[in-house]
């Protein structure tokens, strides 16, 4: 991580955010003390998280249409064909 005054910060905002968006975290300092603020990190991409179905992991599934939509059918797990 790495740490820079809020003077700094200003001055370079525009690079360290092409930084932040490789990856790289940074610590703002503040005064003459120079304490930490806050912390500026890439965020992390939704798409990217795995649900885990906890317990009934393998022996259970999990899926939906497009539109979010089920039929009662399909909820109560019948096969409307049989």
């Amino acid at each position: 991580m790495i740490q820079m005054m809020v003077a700094d910060f200003k001055a370079d905002f525009s690079s360290v955010l092409a930084q932040v968006q490789m990856g790289e975290q940074f610590q703002i300092l503040f005064g003459r003390t120079k304490k930490p603020v806050a912390v500026l990190s890439p965020l992390k991409s939704e798409a990217a998280k795995k649900r885990v179905l906890g317990t009934y992991e393998g022996k259970a599934s999990f899926s939906e249409h497009d539109d979010g939509k089920i039929s009662l059918e399909e909820f109560l797990g019948i096969n409307e064909g049989e």
